[in-house]
């Protein structure tokens, strides 16, 4: 698992709750969501319900040893699940033509804000960007009156749903491959999820 904040971690959580081994590679310092609302350095709630019953690697992925490690280990895998902005997979090495290259059955699920394709697909963003986007604050009559989208209260629906979403999409990867011989990419996107 490659992944931080909520979509991603969520959707390995549930993985690791139906009993697969999940690896969380986090960087040395940890990923941005141990430090929101900490209760001990290094350790927050809202990491640790996302990322319950996994295993953890942290690694500097920018060293070139790191990731010829990775690359030892993908063998061993059967999923690789990465939630990261569109550039970064591929700076890091461990995007979906060079592990396929390593594995060739491998399920890889990955998980944008926007997509890869078109205008935005370049774009980075987040569960309340995507929720204004798609209309979702305004379908909740979170509008101002000039019209803008107001911040909204309830729980981060896009990440949640998209997480679910991944987990049930390496499911069902999982058992085509058990047909079939065959890996694939499984590519998910929060503005899908919220549209």
């Amino acid at each position: 698992e490659f992944s931080q904040i909520i979509a991603g971690p969520y959707a390995c959580q549930n993985l690791a709750e139906m009993g697969a081994e999940v690896i969380k590679v986090e960087p040395p310092d940890g990923e941005p969501w141990r430090q929101f609302s900490q209760f001990y350095p290094g350790e927050a709630k809202y990491f640790q319900s996302l990322n319950k019953a996994k295993q953890s690697l942290a690694i500097a992925l920018q060293e070139t040893e790191a990731q010829e490690f990775i690359h030892k280990l993908v063998p061993t895998c059967d999923v690789v699940l990465v939630n990261y902005r569109p550039d970064v997979a591929e700076k890091l090495r461990i995007d979906y033509p060079t592990l396929s290259a390593i594995k060739k059955d491998l399920i890889y699920a990955d998980n944008t804000a926007l997509g890869r394709r078109g205008p935005s697909g370049h774009r980075p963003g987040y569960d309340i960007v995507v929720q204004a986007m798609s209309g979702m604050m305004a379908g909740e009559g979170k509008v101002g009156d000039g019209g803008e989208p107001k911040l909204m209260s309830s729980t981060a629906v896009a990440d949640y749903g998209t997480g679910l979403a991944l987990a049930w999409g390496v499911t069902a990867a999982l058992f085509h491959r058990e047909r079939t011989g065959e890996g694939q990419m499984i590519e998910a996107t929060l503005l899908q999820t919220a549209m």
